[in-house]
């Protein structure tokens, strides 16, 4: 069962000017060592650092709350599978936050442009009779 939808849209060229800005001490704050190892491994890190700004941001909308509300923005990390599907790690009072609201799964659709960066959060609740991995 779905119990949160987020979605964030994020401008490339206000966190290209951010990160020129804030450097180190931004990255800090918003991402994970390796969230940053990720994007700046890219030819245009601004645009993927847009985009995993915009996926904690729709994590947050989905789960009805905000960092101002004690989650820290390094407690969603968002990370690659082998395949390149992106992944959410929640960690922290995050994660706790999430399993108080039974939520199993997070899932995460992302997409960018040279402008834009969108992400897409749904979360689907636990159900105690399935099987894991049964839908």
């Amino acid at each position: 069962m779905i119990v949160g939808v987020g979605h964030d849209v994020s401008e490339v060229a206000r966190m290209e000017d951010e990160l020129r800005r804030e450097g180190e001490s931004l990255k800090d704050v918003l991402f994970t060592p390796g969230e940053v190892a990720y994007c700046e491994g890219k030819r245009y890190p601004a645009r993927h650092f847009a985009a995993r700004f915009a996926a904690k941001e729709a994590v947050f909308k989905a789960l009805g709350t905000d960092p101002a509300q004690g989650q820290r923005w390094r407690e969603v990390e968002i990370c690659n599978e082998p395949t390149g599907q992106p992944r959410v790690l929640l960690h922290g009072l995050t994660h706790d936050l999430a399993r108080g609201r039974r939520v199993g799964a997070v899932l995460l659709s992302l997409s960018h442009t040279g402008e834009l960066a969108a992400a897409t959060v749904v979360l689907e609740s636990q159900d105690p009779h399935r099987p894991a991995g049964e839908r």
